[in-house]
Order: C-alpha cells, then structure tokens, then sequence
C-alpha cells in the first residue's frame, strides 16, 4: 500500500508540474504571443524571432523599460521583446549601420536610454530574455536614435525603406520607434553561394569569372583561371566568347580574336544573340556596346525573337518602359512553340507595368 500510495503521489506531482508548465506557457502565449519576421535583401534573408507583449496602459520606455539600467557598474539591457532572448539571424554577411557582421545568428538586446539606444548583437543566442547577458559575448554594438511614432499596442519589428541592397530594420512599441540600417553585398554573396557548390555547371564557372572580373583589372586573371575551369565541362559559346573579352581587357587583341572566332563558330543561337550583347553591361558596365550589338542584330533581322527579348531586358535596365514592352511583344510574337510561354510571360507582365505607370 505504501509502495502504490508512493507512485500516485509522484504521478500526482508530475502531473502537477506538466499542468503548470502548460499553463505557464499558455499564459505566455496569450500575453506575449510568439513572433516572426523574414526580409530577403537582396539574396540574403534576415530573420527576427521575438515575442511581442502588450503596452495595456502602462509607461514603457521610462517605466517598464528602464532607462539607463546600470546597477553597481553592469549594464543591463532589455531583451528587446519579452519571453525568451530575441535573436536575429543572417544568413550571409551584412553591415549594419556600416559596421560589419558575420552570418549566423545573433542574440539581440537593446540597452535603452532617453535619447539613444544601443543595439548589441551578442554571439550568445540561447540566453533567456537578458538576466544572464554578458558583455565579453558582444559581436557587434551600435548606436540609434529613437523617434515619437503612433501608438503602437503590441511590440512589433517591422522592414522599412526596403531597396536592393540595403533595408531599415525597425521595431515600434507605444509611442516610440527605432531601427538599424542592414545593408548586403549582393555580388559578393552570389560568388560566395556560387564558389560553396560542390558539382558546378559550365554557366557557374561563367557567372562565378563574370562577378570576379566585375571587381576591377587586377581580377581579370584570376576570372579567367574560372573560365579554364568551364572548359574541362566543354567549350560553349559562353566560355569561348567570355575568355575573348577578358582576353582582350589585358590587351592580348590577338588571342581574343581567336577565341571570338572559336565562339563564332558554335553557332548563332541563343547565346549569341541574348548573353553575348548583354555580358558588356555586366562585365564592361558598357550600356553602349550592348545597345549597338543589339540595334546591329535586329537590323539584320527584326524578326529575331532572343534578340528583341535582349533588347527588353536592355530597356529595363534602362528604365524605358514601354521601349521594353514593345521588344518583349516583338519576341512573343516570333518565339517559337517552346519559347512562347515564356515571351509571352515576359510581354504581359511588362505591359501591365506599362498601363499601371
């Protein structure tokens, strides 16, 4: 009898602590529930994991978010939400403010006062909330000011100012908000994704040589060891015809015709007539040339469909918008059966950007 009044006791007491458990996080979910934000910038996608609790009245920056909270010389910041640390995770690496951070993932806290607020990126990302933060785990630590915002109830974390490389992370809470500018290399993160890939394709090598080049002269050389690289895959149209132009940004006029000759020579079809007029945008930064190329191409033959979808995306990256939508029409028109879902796709949706402008 002992024995059995010795198990329901503990079964009892187990079954107590489980409850309380479930109620402790039914309680946090119900008064700050879980969050999650995701931004892609440029190739790279930045997540924040908090929980959001409410202002139901109360003082916040000031009264509930102490200001300054220093006691016997120790910083303690807020865990920039409530519940467990909020962290922010990276996945390639970005500057903040302008100061560099690795990828991976960070636990953030926010040492807040009147007029400024320090954002800290701590390497530690498993503490609970910021009772057991520690200074010596700082990655990065940033100054911000906060501005007066409408009244926001919940504590939210919001992606502002969004352009293609750069973008303000912000959160707002009661009458305040505050943020951080995030900015990405875009380049540097596709030939980083590009360089990590086990089994690259001949089109790998090509864009991994093309971003390289892309870098400045003293690149060439080694753009072109990649470009050798995709010869090992088979010589194309692109790797004969790249190697020609870098060939010929190191003055060796010679034998970037020999190569050009060699590209020729595969043939005149969608490489030469899309990729090849527009690599001098990517590779030369060279708008002329590749409107020249192009103009020659259609000339010869209006009816050319890759090379009026060429010039589409010429006209995009020119910022003429109809020119595009015209040259898009132009390649539906003429594509063959295995190309006219595409152009035709691209022709649509162009123009619906046309008659919404």
């Amino acid at each position: 009898m002992k024995t059995k009044s010795y198990i329901l006791t503990i079964i009892f007491t187990l079954a107590l602590v489980v409850a309380g458990q479930a109620q402790d996080m039914l309680v946090a979910t119900k008064v700050s529930p879980k969050s999650s934000i995701t931004q892609r910038i440029g190739t790279t996608d930045v997540t924040v994991d908090y929980h959001s609790p409410s202002a139901k009245n109360r003082k916040i920056f000031g009264g509930i978010v102490p200001f300054n909270f220093v006691v016997d010389g120790v910083e303690y910041p807020w865990r920039a939400g409530s519940n467990q640390n909020t962290t922010i995770e990276f996945t390639h690496d970005v500057s903040i403010q302008g100061k560099p951070l690795a990828k991976g993932k960070y636990g953030l806290h926010i040492f807040v006062q009147e007029k400024e607020w320090t954002f800290i990126f701590s390497n530690n990302s498993e503490n609970w909330g910021s009772f057991s933060y520690k200074k010596d785990e700082d990655a990065l630590r940033l100054v911000a000011s906060p501005t007066t915002s409408p009244y926001q109830e919940n504590l939210r974390y919001d992606f502002v100012s969004l352009q293609p490389e750069t973008a303000e992370l912000e959160l707002r809470w009661s009458t305040l908000k505050c943020g951080v500018v995030i900015a990405v290399d875009v380049n540097a993160n596709v030939l980083a994704d590009l360089k990590a890939k086990e089994e690259k394709t001949v089109d790998d090598y090509v864009k991994i040589a093309q971003l390289t080049a892309s870098s400045g002269q003293d690149k060439i050389g080694e753009a072109l060891d990649y470009v050798e690289k995709s010869f090992e895959l088979g010589p194309e149209f692109r790797n004969l015809m790249l190697k020609s132009q870098l060939l010929a940004k190191q003055g060796k006029q010679q034998e970037s015709q020999k190569f050009k000759e060699q590209a020729l020579e595969q043939g005149k079809g969608f490489p030469y007539f899309y990729y090849f007029p527009l690599s001098f945008m990517l590779l030369e930064n060279n708008a002329g040339k590749t409107y020249k190329l192009l103009s020659q191409m259609l000339q010869e033959n209006p009816e050319n469909w890759i090379a009026n979808l060429a010039m589409g995306e010429y006209y995009i990256k020119a910022g003429d918008q109809k020119k595009a939508t015209y040259h898009f029409g132009k390649a539906y028109e003429h594509a063959g059966e295995r190309s006219k879902d595409y152009t035709r796709y691209m022709y649509l949706s162009n123009k619906l950007i046309l008659e919404g402008s």
